[in-house]
């Protein structure tokens, strides 16, 4: 990360934060932080003097465009903002995939030709729920999974020219979009010190935690038993 330029979404929520704070750490030449909300960041761009602070809402292509038009150059990519809705199947809502795959999808569609002129790196932030569907959170649970789908075929498209595509598949993180889940969480910190140590080492499949890794050993063992337990999560809702 040193000397590149990063554009972080979603950099006002609690692990986006922890993303600009991390990476600072590591010398980049400018952070590029995004919100629907800009005065949400202000705390972000006292952080340093090298952040620039963006409004976008990566739901609305004019609203990536007219960001976008104030970035010359651009490295590195973290697709970090996203939702939750908490709702299950056959809701109309589909603000889940509006934002989580959609909103993913036309910004980094976007910044793709200043991606591949840098061979630039992305990481998109799924979940380890994009593996395996628990039910009480489906919507969610699918625009993760269309999200795990879509990182593979960028992978593949942006190794034809050099770049990376990384992918983090986190379970709980201990952030606003987990409060009031029984689950054993982890700490964002936790997690953005993972994906760095990770992504040092070239895995581009990243679980950074231990539920995610458990969810993936058990993926590998026993899918059939792991995919009726998380069943049974609407029995007790």
């Amino acid at each position: 990360m040193k000397n590149k330029v990063i554009l972080i979404t979603g950099a006002n929520g609690g692990l986006g934060s922890v993303f600009v704070k991390k990476l600072l750490e590591l010398e980049p030449s400018k952070i590029y932080c995004t919100a629907r909300d800009i005065k949400s960041l202000e705390n972000i761009k006292e952080m340093s003097n090298i952040i620039e602070i963006l409004q976008m809402d990566i739901t609305s292509k004019n609203s990536i465009n007219e960001a976008i038009s104030k970035i010359d150059t651009l490295d590195v990519l973290i697709n970090n903002a996203g939702v939750n809705s908490n709702k299950k199947l056959f809701d109309e809502n589909f603000y889940d995939l509006d934002v989580n795959l959609k909103g993913t999808v036309n910004l980094t569609q976007a910044l793709f030709e200043k991606l591949k002129e840098s061979k630039g790196t992305v990481v998109n932030v799924t979940s380890v729920l994009a593996l395996v569907n628990l039910p009480i959170l489906s919507s969610y649970c699918v625009s993760k999974s269309a999200l795990h789908s879509f990182t593979q075929a960028l992978r593949a498209e942006f190794g034809l020219f050099g770049g990376e595509v990384y992918e983090v598949l986190p379970g709980p993180i201990d952030t606003k979009m987990t409060e009031g889940s029984p689950l054993e969480k982890t700490q964002p910190e936790d997690i953005v010190d993972a994906v760095v140590s990770e992504i040092k080492k070239k895995e581009f499949e990243i679980f950074p935690d231990k539920f995610s890794q458990m969810v993936k050993k058990r993926l590998s063992e026993n899918p059939d038993e792991l995919i009726k337990e998380f069943a049974m999560s609407l029995q007790y809702n």
